[in-house]
């Protein structure tokens, strides 16, 4: 009866020290960041100034699909493509139907390297975007946005703006 025992006590610490503790993704590890655009007034570049009700939307081969809307924002964060070293999106201002001025529409194209980063087991990897660039002139007739400063080609984090754009 105790080499019963003894061999069931045994088996039972094996089986617990066999076992494995799961693998959870910490809400706190880093992931793959979101790019940071900052609006700023063209007049008064230290001024941040958001646009008037805009609508934001990718293009991914000729197809539109809406990403934030009628927003009244100084700063956002939109994705980048990770299956893709060029990501464009349609910016559009005065989207509501009651704004007195006309919607008008620019089109942004963001190219960049995209790096698969090992974050760990649990997480598995999480993208980074290096050399960003833009590669629209914003000096078009019509449109409203007047500049593009790429504040931080490397987009490896959300702790600061990636791009400031003045109109």
């Amino acid at each position: 009866m105790r080499k019963l025992l003894l061999i069931l006590i045994i088996g039972a610490s094996f089986g617990q020290i066999s076992c494995e503790r799961d693998d959870i993704c910490a809400e706190t590890t880093p992931t793959t960041p979101l790019l940071i655009i900052e609006f700023y007034d063209v007049n008064n570049p230290t001024l941040l100034k958001a646009p008037n009700n805009l609508t934001i939307s990718t293009i991914v081969n000729e197809e539109v699909n809406e990403v934030l809307a009628l927003v009244n924002l100084e700063s956002i964060e939109i994705p980048l493509r990770t299956n893709n070293e060029l990501t464009t999106y349609s910016f559009t201002i005065n989207t509501a139907e009651d704004d007195e001025e006309e919607a008008n529409t620019d089109v942004l194209t963001f190219t960049y390297t995209v790096t698969d980063e090992f974050v760990n087991k649990a997480c598995g990897f999480r993208v980074v975007y290096d050399d960003l660039q833009n590669t629209n002139d914003p000096q078009q007739d019509g449109a409203w946005i007047q500049n593009i400063d790429i504040e931080n080609p490397t987009v490896n984090d959300q702790n600061e703006a990636h791009i400031s754009i003045f109109h």
